[in-house]
């Protein structure tokens, strides 16, 4: 079942959009919103977002279960309490709108859902409001997990069969040091290796996919600053959403060394999704 952490902001509006299109891509066909009152909303401007949200998951078929729930401690806390654990649960939350000395994610309740996550849990960051939680276009860097795409597939059946294009983008980090002096035979080493990997990624996209079409497009990159490379890819290649798996270690450390996740979702053109699964 889809959940939906809504607090009632302008960008919980916008992040609403993309649970509302899950919950119709689901089998239950089903959205509860769990809002904890802090008493930051007017009960009467709550229930008039509220009634919109309703009104926007009618009509696509949705059924809307909003769920008001008195602050418990913490809201991180107050959100465990509503939402069932385990596979079965999907918790869609959004990051921080923040100014420029704070960060999206480092402090946020979204970071600790997706540090403890005892269910499905996606973090949205959205620049592109207007794409009303339909991206189509997707950058998925990938950092050589052994689980290859298993641990995205819960998240990347949501979109579907909205997908039109797929980007996989294999970094292989290294030092600036080692980098700078890598020699020919290596740098192609790390490619065939990198190559290797996503072949059996394409391979295992094609073969869950089902009925839905998209163009399956790879890249390999050597590099010695993963997430400017991520930035660089999304901007070049238009697309409109970085979907990011925290659950892959490898990669979570390297985004994490230098504050560069920050880096990710404060610079990146296009939406960002930050996804770990139970």
């Amino acid at each position: 079942m889809i959940y939906l952490a809504y607090d009632g902001s302008l960008n919980g509006d916008w992040v609403a959009r993309y649970a509302i299109r899950f919950a119709a891509h689901s089998a239950e066909r089903t959205l509860s919103a769990v809002h904890v009152d802090e008493g930051r909303l007017a009960a009467e401007a709550l229930d008039g977002k509220l009634e919109h949200l309703g009104r926007e998951c009618r009509a696509r078929g949705v059924e809307f279960l909003p769920e008001v729930v008195p602050l418990r401690r913490t809201v991180f806390r107050t959100l465990l309490e509503q939402v069932p654990a385990g596979e079965e649960s999907f918790l869609v939350c959004g990051t921080r709108v923040r100014s420029r000395q704070q960060a999206y994610l480092s402090g946020t309740v979204a970071e600790k859902l997706l540090h403890f996550n005892p269910f499905h849990v996606l973090a949205i960051r959205v620049v592109q409001p207007g794409l009303l939680g339909c991206p189509r276009d997707f950058l998925l860097p990938l950092a050589g997990h052994p689980r290859l795409f298993r641990a995205a597939w819960p998240f990347f059946r949501l979109f579907l069969p909205d997908v039109e294009q797929v980007y996989l983008l294999r970094g292989m980090a290294v030092s600036h040091l080692r980098l700078r002096y890598l020699s020919p035979a290596r740098l192609a080493a790390l490619r065939e290796g990198g190559a290797r990997y996503l072949a059996e990624v394409e391979e295992e996209i094609r073969r869950g996919r089902g009925g839905a079409e998209f163009h399956l497009d790879s890249r390999i990159v050597v590099c010695d600053d993963w997430a400017h490379e991520i930035l660089v890819h999304a901007s070049r290649l238009r697309t409109r959403m970085v979907l990011l798996g925290a659950s892959e270690r490898a990669l979570l450390h390297r985004l994490l060394r230098g504050n560069s996740l920050e880096r990710v979702l404060r610079g990146a053109p296009c939406d960002v999704g930050i996804y770990r699964s139970p």
